[in-house]
């Protein structure tokens, strides 16, 4: 046998016995855009191997050769990757993928193809307020108010 085969498994080995492996695969769980000028994407991050763990989102944009690192991991949460409008466009096809590295080694999700104008779900409406009326024949309807969501343009 090799030394170097046989210190490749003697590392394997010693890292079996300690719980420490290379990172889970990841997996994006869901992009949303409140508007079609952001964007925020999520992800499952899987085991950490037991390890510290760095995870990072990129994307490139179909039929474009480049490949970008996530903007703003900070605005949306942990395990988040925000897109503010200088880095959103419509018509384009985003490949997003997460990577998760530790000492061990790495994995990577599976690619999501994202176009914007699909994951719209606008932000609900804000002090909703269903009232019980009575017209004077007796006739009983509802009565549903609320205003716009605060950060959506309704002009």
């Amino acid at each position: 046998m090799s030394s170097a085969l046989a210190y490749m498994l003697l590392v394997l080995s010693i890292s079996l016995l300690n719980g420490q492996s290379p990172p889970g695969k990841p997996e994006i769980h869901k992009c949303r855009s409140p508007d079609k000028e952001t964007f925020t994407c999520w992800w499952n991050p899987g085991s950490d191997g037991g390890l510290p763990t760095n995870y990072s989102l990129t994307y490139s944009k179909e039929g474009e050769k480049n490949t970008y690192e996530c903007p703003d991991y900070k605005t949306s949460g942990p395990n988040s990757c925000f897109f503010s409008k200088q880095y959103t466009s419509i018509w384009k096809i985003y490949i997003i993928t997460v990577n998760a590295t530790n000492e061990m080694g790495s994995s990577t999700s599976d690619p999501l193809y994202v176009d914007v104008t699909y994951i719209v779900e606008p932000e609900p409406p804000r002090n909703l307020t269903l009232e019980v009326k009575q017209l004077k024949d007796k006739k009983t309807y509802l009565w549903v108010k609320w205003l716009p969501p605060t950060i959506t343009d309704v002009k």
